[in-house]
């Protein structure tokens, strides 16, 4: 019973246990659930709160969504209206670009019009400029060729003895001449104007030959001659009238040649039987210059003065006048002149020796066979000429081509140049003009004596020349066209008439006067 009851004591404490421990359990449990249950509530009332919030939310994003959808319709309209005024711009662009290019093309064919014009129009220009040269060219020849017409007719009046008409004819040649550019050196031009001119004059003056002329100064009116009768004669031009003093006359020399210094105005002449003449201070000192033979010419190279002897040289101190050395020479010479500022000696060998100083003697063969009698040359130019005794003339220009001139009958005595004139005398009594830069070189006479002209030479200003004849005259001619014409304008009494301007120059040509208020028109 104790057993079984304390076994029931034991099951009763176990079920009380159990019981308690259920309890336990299940406050726990009730305490748990209350807990979840206020969780719960808690989460329901935060889903609660969620919702209301949701719902807040919601209606917020509806909002939102429909402002969105609003916005973006908006977009979309002005996308679209965008997306128009970029057609429309487009549009507009490609319009502007079809017209831009439009411009352009218009632009291009207007500036190729106006290219097309310009050259047309420079086409045209030409054109009137070559048909104006062609004119002015016909109308220069026209009128040179009449220039040449009436200068022949002027010599034929002239020699006719119609003297005015000659002069008449003779200027209006030079007018058309020199109006027109033409050479007014062409042989009837300068001949019509030299002889219608009448510049010339003559003076007997020596008992024997002229051997020389020399100017003292740069005037043109004051020289000096010699002879081979021993004359040194000093002249004066004033006027028409030659004014003669004697610096020595005497029939034992035989004066060949003469030099002067200007600046000191001192004279010297050398005679053939060997004397030297020193003209200073109006006094005469003469020298016998021995040991060089038979005396030929004075010449000076530099600062040195060197007489010429046909068997020798020698060499004057012109400080002290005084001869101080000879040299012997081992040739012939035959004809003495200057050459490149110096002495030059031609042989009987076909030679030239230019003397440089006593100890430097040059020597070259001659380019021409035969005896030279005359020779000068240009440095500005480069021509040479030389003379011939048979009177022919060759004449090399600056490359070395050579001319024959063909026209003096007898010995050729002189020879100048000056610039493109060569100048020629001969023992036939004639001096010449030759144009050496034409095609053709032909003479042209400007002077005939009858007597052997033995020199020449040009005044200082080389506006006239002065020759020397063997029968002792001395002769001036105008060479200057200047003079000429003012000479020949100065005998011009009247003008032509009509009836002989178309005679002689033509109806095609209009009138004008040389004298007078018209002249020069």
């Amino acid at each position: 019973m104790r057993i079984f009851g304390k076994t029931s004591t034991l099951i009763a404490s176990i079920l009380a246990a159990v019981c308690a421990t259920g309890a336990i359990m299940a406050y726990i449990a009730y305490d748990n659930q209350s807990q979840e249950v206020e969780e719960l509530q808690a989460q329901i009332a935060m889903l609660t709160k969620q919702e209301k919030q949701s719902a807040v939310m919601q209606s917020i994003n509806a909002q939102m969504e429909e402002i969105a959808l609003q916005e973006r319709r908006v977009s979309e309209e002005q996308r679209d209206a965008a997306e128009q005024q970029t057609k429309v711009a487009e549009q507009m662009r490609r319009n502007a670009e079809e017209e831009r290019q439009n411009a352009l093309e218009a632009e291009h064919r207007a500036l190729e019009a106006s290219e097309i014009a310009k050259s047309q129009r420079a086409i045209a220009e030409q054109q009137r400029a070559e048909a104006e040269h062609s004119k002015r060219m016909a109308d220069t020849l026209s009128y040179i060729t009449l220039a040449r017409q009436l200068g022949n007719v002027a010599i034929t009046q002239h020699q006719a003895g119609n003297r005015e008409i000659a002069d008449l004819l003779a200027y209006a040649a030079y007018l058309y001449t020199d109006r027109y550019h033409s050479d007014v050196y062409y042989p009837t031009i300068y001949q019509a104007l030299e002889m219608t001119s009448q510049s010339r004059s003559q003076w007997h003056k020596h008992k024997g030959t002229v051997t020389d002329i020399a100017f003292t100064d740069d005037s043109k009116d004051r020289f000096v001659t010699s002879s081979s009768y021993g004359e040194l004669l000093k002249h004066k031009l004033v006027g028409k009238q030659l004014k003669t003093d004697t610096i020595i006359s005497n029939s034992n020399y035989d004066f060949r040649d003469i030099y002067i210094i200007r600046g000191e105005k001192i004279i010297y002449c050398i005679s053939r039987t060997g004397h030297l003449v020193i003209r200073q201070n109006n006094k005469n000192v003469i020298h016998e210059v021995s040991g060089i033979g038979p005396l030929m010419a004075i010449q000076p190279a530099g600062e040195q003065m060197f007489i010429i002897g046909e068997q020798g040289i020698a060499q004057l101190d012109t400080k002290t006048q005084q001869i101080t050395r000879t040299r012997k020479w081992s040739i012939n010479p035959v004809f003495v002149t200057r050459y490149d500022y110096a002495p030059v000696v031609f042989d009987n060998k076909g030679r030239m020796h230019v003397v440089r100083s006593m100890d430097k003697i040059e020597t070259s063969r001659l380019p021409v066979s035969g005896q030279v009698t005359a020779f000068a040359s240009s440095k500005n130019t480069g021509l040479k000429a030389y003379g011939m005794k048979n009177g022919t003339i060759y004449l090399f220009d600056a490359k070395g081509k050579r001319y024959e001139l063909i026209s003096h009958r007898s010995q050729i005595s002189f020879l100048k140049i000056n610039g493109w004139l060569l100048y020629s005398s001969s023992y036939d009594g004639t001096l010449n003009l030759w144009m050496t830069n034409t095609a053709k070189v032909e003479p042209m006479n400007i002077l005939k004596t009858g007597n052997w002209i033995t020199c020449f030479t040009f005044d200082t200003p080389k506006h006239n020349i002065w020759c020397g004849d063997q029968k002792g005259n001395l002769t001036e001619e105008f060479i200057a066209v200047n003079l000429m014409v003012e000479r020949i304008k100065g005998k011009l009494k009247r003008n032509l008439t009509k009836e002989e301007w178309n005679y002689y120059i033509g109806r095609n040509v209009p009138y004008e006067t040389f004298i007078g208020k018209e002249a020069g028109r």
